[in-house]
């Protein structure tokens, strides 16, 4: 294998669920690769055991590097698929278990890492759990070595085995974006606020993560380039010819309109073709003379 034929691929990890860049692969290995592949590698650190990822179809942002051994098939596939389907037969076990012990986690789902002969059990919480006697007491009872992982709310919607066969997007039981190979989104409430969505009922804006729908911040860039088209919300101003401040209560890039309200309490709704607005100054914001005068005096004091 030359050095110009080895690439990389992009691969999402079986056991901890991060994306990866594995690199020192040939061409003709990529050729024949198919999304969902499994693909072994070894981290840089060479003394650690191999792992399993799953072959992505898309190139993705990580500095995680990985380094190519070999794609899993033939007997070792088919051990990793037995080890699979025993790692799900121990699941409602675990569950079972390990609910009763932490009634407020939600366990996910288990997977069987072939290379460190070892059951990852998957679990959400908000809180933080001393897992000391529940692994001892667990692991005497199955006779194998366990490793607890936590995931967040997106990622349980996104492991969880029973989300797999479920219609995806067109009668919104699954959306895409809960199964999508790419990194989860962290939804801030400040994404809602610029697309005026912080008067709805939060509930309804939710998925089954309990979280805010991914989907929120899809056309985020389309709001952001938009609103600067508009005088900020809360923010005083003046129409031409007229002497009164009315303040922006909200606008809507769809309708293009702007809503403001009086001191006396009186909303009107104006559309944009008809706005001729003089923004009020911002006290807190120094004009470029005050700048400028600044800059002289600093000089001048130096």
């Amino acid at each position: 294998m030359t050095e110009q034929s080895k690439k990389a691929v992009y691969v999402l990890d079986w056991y901890t669920n991060k994306n990866i860049k594995v690199v020192d692969i040939d061409s003709a290995v990529i050729e024949k690769l198919k999304p969902g592949d499994k693909l072994v590698y070894l981290m840089e650190d060479n003394h650690q055991k191999p792992s399993i990822w799953v072959y992505l179809w898309h190139d993705i942002d990580t500095d995680r590097i990985g380094h190519f051994t070999k794609v899993l098939e033939w007997e070792e596939k088919d051990f990793f698929e037995e080890q699979s389907k025993f790692a799900l037969k121990i699941f409602p076990i675990f569950k079972k278990k390990f609910k009763a012990e932490f009634p407020n986690s939600i366990p996910v789902t288990a997977r069987f890492h072939i290379y460190l002969d070892q059951l990852y059990f998957y679990f959400y919480s908000e809180d933080r759990y001393v897992f000391t006697d529940f692994v001892k007491k667990f692991r005497e009872k199955i006779w194998k070595n366990i490793f607890l992982f936590q995931v967040w709310a997106r990622d349980m919607v996104k492991m969880d085995p029973r989300t797999d066969n479920l219609p995806c997007g067109a009668d919104g039981i699954i959306p895409m974006h809960c199964k999508t190979t790419l990194p989860l989104p962290s939804i801030e409430m400040e994404n809602l606020i610029l697309q005026n969505l912080e008067w709805r009922d939060i509930e309804r804006l939710k998925w089954r993560c309990w979280k805010l729908k991914c989907s929120l911040i899809y056309e985020l860039d389309i709001y952001k380039k938009e609103s600067g088209k508009y005088p900020k919300k809360w923010s005083e101003v003046k129409m031409l010819k007229s002497d009164t401040e009315w303040i922006v209560t909200q606008y809507n890039i769809m309708t293009w309109d702007v809503t403001f309200k009086t001191k006396d309490g009186e909303i009107f709704r104006v559309p944009t073709w008809e706005l001729k607005i003089i923004k009020a100054p911002d006290p807190r914001v120094k004009s470029e003379e005050e700048i400028e005068l600044e800059k002289i005096k600093n000089q001048i004091e130096g």
